[in-house]
């Protein structure tokens, strides 16, 4: 089940799929005080994902084999990507953070110094270091530190159990707690974590699922 908020004389909510939701048909239900209030049809396409196996030099690959670590830091951030706040922060379509070239799509399934295939969780926008970076859209700094393998990091809630993520960065210009719109300054690029280079691993999460951040600078995503 999905919490709903109301705006506008409607009831909505937003859910995310992860890039291994099976393919096909699924119908999508309403209920309330167990009646069907409004039905509707979802059609699941093939996300047409490209491999690529990668190899990362041994002072990036080494912070692999802390899994006490990785494992603390994974539910840190997922702790905080769980949570929904029940009212929405943004309106209209999302900015791109940062000038850049895209160095990895959403999506690819990645394998590391010959490991197991997973889907990479963002979008890499490449550029030199100390490069600003700024928040794609109006939030609360839920977090604005140093992690582990997503090196310094802010992640925004922009409210409605929706979430955006910018990591890897060499500064951060924000703390939590602090509100940032869209635009404001937030940190800047660099290379700390689990990186080859500099470049910023931007994400968009919703209701704890990671989908492509690109989609939502297409247009305004909102009832």
């Amino acid at each position: 089940s999905y919490p709903m908020l109301a705006e506008a004389g409607v009831w909505y909510t937003y859910i995310g799929l992860p890039t291994w939701h099976a393919v096909g048909g699924y119908p999508m239900d309403v209920y309330a005080g167990g009646q069907v209030l409004a039905s509707g049809w979802l059609e699941v396409s093939d996300g047409g994902f490209a491999f690529e196996s990668i190899t990362l030099p041994p002072d990036s690959s080494d912070l692999l084999r802390d899994q006490a670590r990785i494992d603390e830091e994974r539910v840190r951030v997922n702790g905080i990507l769980a949570g929904f706040t029940a009212e929405r922060y943004w309106s209209g379509a999302w900015i791109t953070p940062t000038a850049g070239v895209v160095s990895d799509e959403f999506g690819t399934q990645r394998s590391i110094n010959g490991g197991a295939y997973f889907p990479h969780t963002g979008l890499d926008i490449a550029n030199d270091e100390g490069t600003p970076i700024y928040a794609a859209a109006s939030g609360v700094v839920a977090l604005g530190e140093e992690l582990f393998l997503y090196g310094n990091a802010v992640i925004l809630d922009h409210g409605a159990g929706v979430f955006s993520g910018y990591n890897h960065m060499t500064s951060l210009t924000v703390s939590a707690g602090g509100f940032v719109n869209q635009g404001d300054l937030i940190g800047y690029m660099g290379a700390t974590g689990l990186v080859t280079g500099p470049h910023v691993h931007w994400e968009a999460v919703v209701q704890g699922v990671r989908v492509d951040p690109s989609l939502w600078t297409l247009g305004g995503v909102e009832p």
